[in-house]
């Protein structure tokens, strides 16, 4: 059987299972007579050694099989797992995840088992097999003669390896007894194509815990087990209809490029809209507003395609906690709330460093030893608190904790140290100065540095690494009493809804989501502070930028309105030539050498050939005094 066509589904499939491991396990360790955890291990764990198995990855097989021995004796003890077990369980997970990495990345496994499998049988007190491959081999079928188990297995439909899912059904139910016979046999499974594999058992077992196994392999969407007097003959395959709730596994790479065409189409929609509008052919206009809806429904459903759970970001937290936890010597109490919250599926893979970042902040700067705790009358446990929602056509991620809280005056005088502020400021840095002083470069106010944090990467690689997401990041803080740091992100990365304005002759489109209202500059009062112009509404005095000056693109400009943009925790005012109107807009990256360099964070072609650039809010507001030299017309 070739096998390498389906290296890409076997590596996407491992992963999905030792992120459920790592969490299961974290959690058998606080609720030890959890039987739907307990259940849930074996059913990851023995998929991930069958479909080891069934690829030839044998020391992964290895590993796996005797990880499920020690669950099995460990769930009939009573006073739940020992920590020493889980430490040596989370071991081998980390273990089996580098030999998943090294076949991704070389096309071998790079794991010797050997020392870890003695180690698990250390737990149970078996005696140590020394060579892997010893350990990979099946157990011995029990020799009971006159019980016989028929096991009938349904596959999906749209599975899309029916023969590796048939192979791993039967090695499965191998694992329970002797496999007497078997449809399709043995010497038919590299050319199985269908979707019933059926087995008989000689097997000592219960039928529900064949059960159990076999429901654990991929793609298979019902199993039965009863029990017979003798073997039947095999019947020959055959097709039954499709499971209902079925799912289908798409490549990553198809998905990108269905929204890269997706982002083409609705570029020629808008140069179609814009000939229709000036066109005056019967009927035109009533095809291009058919042909506008069919593609936004096409669009939306494409986005749901993409989309996928945060909880494949919040799944690693517990794991990574409790070790950081127990490396502090501090007690933690991790809440995760709203796991079901939908993300672009790009989103979600680029938030793990940064929401990784996050938490080690809170565990290492935030929150406090059980002692001080308890000296500040609080719980012994600190409380974590990571929750996801959606906000319009946002999400928002909040990382709550009830520590410390961020001391001013500490910001302050390591300012001092670091040369970013003067001594004599010290009294008057409050909590806003402070907050802003922790996104400097490599600012923080760890006392010495350490593997979990306080190398000089601190906040501002989490803003940097959010901007580039098109999100933002804002901190609040409470001393005594807690943080809270706020991450909001787009939905998608792909297309998006902008303002499209044009300044000093150039086009320039601004997120939608942080457009807060427009005015045209003529009716508006403009006065000069400093030899700055600023914006006078009634709800507050902003500063107000010529746009494309303000971005680096000086040039004739004519500026009649004015824009007001929400960017960085404050407002500001944006003066442009032209409001051109809405527009849905496929994003594109712009090249490393300029990006971080200028307030963009992107272009997007028009209908007509040009590049709008994309405005970075948050960066703009960053420096409203250096851009805002250049005065602008009526500044009085």
């Amino acid at each position: 059987m070739d096998r390498s066509e389906y290296m890409g589904m076997f590596l996407a499939e491992s992963r999905e299972h030792l992120d459920t491991l790592n969490l299961a396990v974290v959690r058998i360790e606080q609720a030890p007579d959890d039987r739907e955890t307990l259940d849930e291990i074996f059913r990851a764990a023995h998929s991930l050694k069958g479909m080891s198995a069934t690829m030839g990855f044998e020391r992964i097989a290895a590993l796996t099989h005797k990880m499920e021995d020690v669950f099995e004796v460990l769930r009939s003890r009573t006073g739940g797992v020992g920590r020493e077990a889980i430490d040596v369980l989370l071991e081998c997970l980390d273990a089996l995840l580098g030999a998943v990495e090294s076949i991704a990345a070389e096309g071998t496994e790079s794991l010797d088992p050997a020392g870890l499998i003695a180690r698990l049988e250390s737990l149970i007190g078996a005696p140590a097999t020394a060579p892997a491959a010893a350990a990979a081999a099946p157990p011995a079928a029990p020799a009971v003669a006159g019980r016989t188990l028929h096991v009938r297995a349904e596959l999906a439909a749209d599975a899309l390896m029916p023969s590796v899912r048939a192979y791993m059904v039967l090695a499965a139910a191998g694992d329970f007894g002797t496999v007497t016979s078997s449809s399709p046999a043995e010497d038919a499974l590299e050319a199985f194509a269908g979707t019933v594999v059926e087995a008989w058992l000689l097997s000592e077992h219960e039928a529900a815990d064949v059960r159990a196994a076999i429901a654990g392999v991929p793609d298979v969407a019902s199993v039965t087990v009863a029990e017979h007097a003798a073997p039947a003959a095999a019947p020959e395959p055959r097709r039954t209809a499709r499971a209902t709730g079925a799912t289908v596994r798409v490549d990553a790479e198809r998905l990108d490029q269905l929204m890269h065409l997706m982002g083409e189409l609705v570029v020629g929609r808008t140069a179609v809209e814009g000939l229709a509008a000036q066109a005056q052919v019967p009927g035109l206009a009533e095809a291009v507003q058919d042909l506008t809806r069919s593609s936004q429904a096409l669009q939306a459903l494409i986005m749901q395609v993409r989309m996928i759970p945060v909880d494949a970001v919040f799944m690693r937290l517990p794991r990574l906690v409790r070790d950081l936890a127990a490396k502090l010597d501090k007690q933690v109490d991790l809440v995760l709330t709203g796991r079901e919250t939908e993300l672009d599926r790009t989103v979600v893979d680029m938030l793990g460093d940064p929401l990784v970042h996050l938490v080690r902040n809170a565990l290492d700067h935030a929150l406090e030893t059980p002692a001080e705790r308890r000296a500040a009358g609080k719980p012994e446990a600190g409380r974590l608190e990571i929750a996801a929602r959606h906000a319009g056509g946002n999400v928002v991620i909040t990382v709550s904790d009830d520590g410390r809280g961020i001391d001013p005056a500490r910001v302050a005088r390591r300012a001092v140290e670091r040369g970013l502020i003067e001594r004599s400021r010290i009294p008057a840095v409050d909590m806003a100065e402070a907050v802003e002083l922790l996104f400097e470069p490599g600012f923080s106010t760890a006392e010495q540095t350490s593997d979990i944090s306080g190398r000089g990467v601190g906040m501002d690689a989490v803003r940097s690494a959010i901007r580039d997401l098109g999100g933002a990041v804002t901190v609040t803080s409470e001393e005594g009493r807690g943080t809270s740091v706020q991450v909001r992100l787009p939905l998608t990365l792909a297309i998006l809804p902008s303002l499209l304005v044009r300044s000093g002759n150039a086009p320039f489109a601004i997120p939608l989501d942080r457009v807060e209202r427009t005015h045209n500059l003529a009716e508006q009062v403009v006065r000069s502070v400093t030899g700055s112009p600023m914006l006078v509404l009634a709800d507050g005095v902003l500063p107000l930028l010529p746009l494309s000056e303000t971005l680096g693109y000086p040039g004739a400009h004519d500026a009649g309105y004015v824009v007001v943009v929400r960017g960085n925790g404050v407002r500001i005012a944006l003066a442009v030539d032209q409001l051109v109107g809405q527009r849905e807009l496929v994003t594109r990256p712009l090249p490393q050498h300029v990006a971080g360099e200028v307030a963009l964070s992107g272009g997007a072609v028009l209908p007509d050939g040009s590049i709008a650039l994309i405005v970075d809010c948050d960066a703009l507001a960053a420096f409203p005094v250096r851009a805002a030299a250049s005065p602008l017309p009526n500044a009085a």
